[in-house]
């Protein structure tokens, strides 16, 4: 039996049509309006100097519809009636067709107009049973559907909706336009949940982070804020970091090189360059590519169980240098405070001591951290502690650093238990390391504000990400930058406050570099090179 429809007026119509470049051809749109009704082994017709995007693009509000639709999947009214409108759009806009094959190429085509059913369906679905609905659902209906030109007034006259279908709906060896999938209709940022539409809507990628089909990507705080904003602003924190992690090996490298560098107090700058150091270079582990760092998966964030190395190892690295550079610029301002009020090098007799401290409590807690799973990725582009257990692995500790640093910091400045010159001349001396310290405490403040406050309240947004207005908004087809701007604006940091706060803990490593490297340092480094490639000459 021939599967195809076609009276001789209109076989004489499509011949007409086909000779002057109307085509048959297969309906190939990946994620299209049409994906559920139309296969890519079907052929379609469509008129000369189209394409399946242009004719799609003159659906307009339906794709609209279908987002709305796949937001409210437990809406049966909604979404039997998209989908029936679906079907008759896509019946007649792209109506099925097959070349005969005992004529000449692409001149000669039958088209297998829609049923009559489709358009029924249509008016069934979409006005009788949307009367029990509720008044959002109507709303949906009639805004996006109902005031829709492709929606059909009555079915009793001729498709006028596409050419060449100007004729009477067939009952009989037509196209039923049955749905032959269940992909959901994600706008962007949102993406498609494989696992969902695979299973047949009974298991999800991530209860978290997907919803009725669509997820929210990975990294998912991208996504609330305007398109590439997160990832232009975070590529120039990356370099910065470069920059620390150069600023902060000069640094490191002359003071191991240089033999008067290698003694005591110098030698607290030393292992606290060494410390800025490594955590300058965590940068390493998302340069070019941070979604490595930020991602197991498209939708997955990283941890260190799904993720161990550019999560797990990044985030211990981190962790541990970040304890330890507060550490050994508290030695620093320690050793100040020791100098100016007791007149006193006890530190000199304590180095064991203290590389226990400088590197023994860093370790512990960067352990604990490791122990309790508690390294993921929230925010940024690098792996941390998260935000439920920041304060106690990692912020909390950090404060008493800083405090007690602090506190020896004003004793140095306080104290006249000795004559105001033997007070003032080690600060003198020591003037850049008691500014590097000031710096680090700025940064601490800055960031753990940030942290505490702002990064969690997004943790919150974002796992309650498909129960606001943002996610509806999405779906609405308004776009990823105006419900950015309008709607995530409300409950998500500003994008300043985010890029000063990583700008302010990327430049650590500057900050070493611009107060300790000087002229006399450049002399002696320069001198150093200098004699040490001479004598490789001579040798």
């Amino acid at each position: 039996m021939r599967l195809f429809w076609c009276p001789n007026v209109l076989l004489l119509f499509c011949m007409l049509f086909g000779a002057h470049g109307q085509k048959c051809g297969r309906y190939y749109q990946n994620g299209g309006i049409c994906v559920n009704y139309k296969s890519n082994e079907d052929y379609v017709f469509y008129a000369k100097g189209q394409n399946i995007l242009s004719v799609e693009s003159s659906f307009g509000s339906l794709a609209i519809a279908q987002g709305l639709s796949t937001l409210k999947d437990d809406d049966l009214i909604l979404n039997n009636c998209v989908q029936a409108f679906s079907s008759f759009v896509c019946a007649t806009a792209f109506p099925s067709c097959k070349r005969m094959e005992d004529s000449a190429p692409n001149l000669e085509v039958e088209i297998i107009p829609p049923c009559k059913s489709t358009c029924t369906n249509v008016i069934e679905s979409c006005v009788t049973n949307s009367k029990n609905a509720s008044a959002e659902t109507q709303e949906i209906i009639k805004e996006y559907i109902l005031s829709h030109t492709f929606f059909p007034r009555d079915c009793n006259g001729n498709i006028t909706t596409s050419p060449p279908l100007n004729y009477e709906y067939p009952t009989e060896g037509c196209n039923s336009s049955s749905q032959l999938s269940n992909r959901p209709k994600c706008f962007k940022p949102l993406i498609e949940d494989h696992k969902w539409v695979e299973t047949n809507k009974s298991e999800i990628t991530s209860k978290e982070f997907c919803r009725n089909g669509c997820c929210v990507p990975c990294p998912q705080p991208y996504a609330l804020y305007p398109p590439n904003q997160m990832k232009e602003g975070f590529m120039a924190t990356q370099i910065l970091r470069i920059l620390s992690v150069i600023g902060s090996g000069i640094i490191l490298f002359s003071y191991v090189v240089l033999p008067g560098y290698r003694t005591h107090p110098n030698i607290l700058i030393l292992f606290a360059s060494l410390s800025i150091f490594l955590y300058s270079s965590n940068v390493f582990f998302s340069i070019m590519d941070p979604e490595r760092v930020q991602c197991a998966t498209e939708i997955i964030p990283s941890t260190q169980a799904n993720n161990p190395f550019f999560c797990g190892l990044q985030g211990a690295l981190l962790i541990f240098s970040s304890l330890a550079t507060a550490i050994w610029v508290g030695f620093i301002i320690l050793n100040l405070h020791v100098q100016t009020v007791w007149n006193s090098n006890i530190m000199d007799d304590k180095r064991v001591y203290l590389h226990i401290i400088g590197w023994g409590i860093p370790a512990i807690l960067t352990i604990i951290a490791l122990k309790t799973n508690s390294i993921n990725y929230q925010f940024a582009t690098l792996c941390f502690v998260k935000v439920e257990a920041s304060n106690a692995i990692f912020f909390y500790p950090l404060v008493v650093i800083v405090v007690i640093s602090r506190k020896e910091g004003k004793k140095s400045n306080t104290s006249f238990s000795g004559s105001i010159i033997r007070i003032l001349q080690p600060i003198k001396i020591q003037w850049r390391e008691l500014l590097l310290s000031v710096l680090l405490l700025v940064t601490v403040i800055i960031y753990w504000l940030f942290y505490h406050i702002e990064l969690n309240s997004v943790v919150k947004v974002i796992r309650n990400i498909h129960d606001g207005d943002w996610i509806t908004c999405i779906q609405s087809g308004k776009g990823q930058s105006f419900c950015a701007n309008i709607v995530a604006s409300k409950f998500m940091p500003y994008y300043t406050l985010l890029l000063v706060a990583e700008i302010f803990v990327s430049l650590t490593g500057v900050n070493l570099f611009l107060t300790l490297f000087n002229e006399i340092l450049w002399l002696e480094l320069n001198n150093w090179i200098t004699e040490t490639f001479r004598d490789k000459e001579i040798y």
